[in-house]
């Protein structure tokens, strides 16, 4: 593997090993914070939209949208007459909850957006956003 995939791989790999360390040291599990902070920016999403946006699977994200569900913090609803897909919807319970969770954590990205600089931010936004584009496109023609 050349260097730059392989240092790509490695700066991915910390990144996602760093929310998953600070989910734990929060003692959040890491895919309800992820599912939590989709839900947190949106406010309402489809299973289908939570699983695109957070790379979880739809097992993963079907656990914790059940888990959510028994202790109140989202419901379910049907739009536009389509019973088959349901939008996730948070609750007052479920904003207050994920305002509690996700608070500190929004927190600390700010100081690091802050410290990085708001171009460098912005680069970094538009090159992940081109490699997904990419990388999707390249994957198509392969199936």
């Amino acid at each position: 593997m050349p260097a730059n995939e392989q240092k790509l791989w490695e700066a991915w790999g910390q990144a996602n090993g760093l929310y998953g360390l600070w989910a734990a040291s929060n003692h959040i599990n890491y895919y309800l914070l992820f599912v939590l902070y989709a839900l947190d920016g949106q406010k309402e999403m489809t299973q289908k939209k939570i699983c695109i946006c957070t790379g979880l699977t739809k097992q993963t994200v079907n656990s914790v949208i059940r888990s959510l569900r028994q202790d109140g913090y989202i419901e379910l609803a049907s739009r536009d007459g389509d019973r088959r897909e349901k939008q996730i919807i948070l609750t007052e319970k479920g904003m207050v909850y994920s305002r509690e969770l996700l608070s500190p954590l929004r927190k600390l990205e700010h100081r690091v957006f802050q410290a990085m600089g708001s171009d460098k931010v912005q680069q970094m936004v538009d090159y992940i956003t081109l490699f997904n584009t990419v990388f999707e496109n390249e994957m198509n023609k392969d199936i």
